[in-house]
């Protein structure tokens, strides 16, 4: 069984669906992020930068989000979350690698401003100027749907997942984030799976994005 080291609504919850939805076994570990929990000499063990997710497979950690959904995959699939090769599998991969090193960093890079930067007013003009870039990802994910339901095409795939987790971070903002239309069926489409609705209630989330 798979143990999976997570914290309500993080970037975890993504491979919690990605489990639910292989109908993978997985002994949930949470971990408090605001507690201090991933910085403990035993959590640095399995994962020295201190962050979730962490996937324990036979034993063996993994840290990587994007890396844990391509293995678990790639290992109990075939799954249309991410096709087995050629131009689906690579655009598939495309979005599923937007989400993790594109999105995610935008997010965390505003989470990070508050933490670091002690000025109010630099602080605050900082963190304007990172929540409008992300606002703009989310206004290019927009014109992305325009012509299809999901970012890889007609089928939800593992970047849909990523995507729709990560657009559950926008109550931590100080201002809003604007999802279209499309978006906003994308997400709504994405997080009614029985999957994700399972690690939903799993974790104790609300989840409010796709509203």
């Amino acid at each position: 069984m798979y143990q999976l080291y997570y914290s309500p609504g993080a970037c975890s919850m993504a491979i919690h669906v990605v489990l639910n939805e292989l109908n993978q076994p997985v002994e949930l570990k949470p971990v408090s992020i605001q507690n201090g929990d991933t910085r403990t000499p035993e959590y640095l063990k399995i994962n020295p930068r201190g962050q979730v997710p962490v996937l324990l497979a036979d034993g063996k950690p993994m840290a990587e989000g994007a890396a844990m959904i391509t293995y678990l995959i790639d290992t109990h699939g075939p799954s249309n979350l991410l096709p087995a090769k050629g131009w689906e599998r690579a655009q598939a991969l495309q979005w599923l690698m937007f989400a993790n090193s594109t999105l995610h960093p935008a997010y965390s890079r505003i989470f990070w401003l508050n933490r670091a930067v002690k000025d109010d007013v630099q602080k605050a003009e900082l963190i304007n100027t990172a929540i409008d870039y992300v606002q703009g990802l989310w206004d290019q994910l927009e014109q992305e749907l325009q012509t299809k339901p999901y970012l890889a095409g007609q089928g939800c795939t593992a970047g849909d997942i990523l995507t729709t987790v990560i657009a559950n971070w926008g109550g931590l903002l100080p201002k809003p984030i604007t999802f279209g239309p499309k978006t906003k069926a994308m997400l709504k489409a994405v997080s009614a799976r029985p999957a994700f609705q399972k690690a939903v209630a799993g974790e104790g989330v609300e989840y409010k994005a796709a509203a």
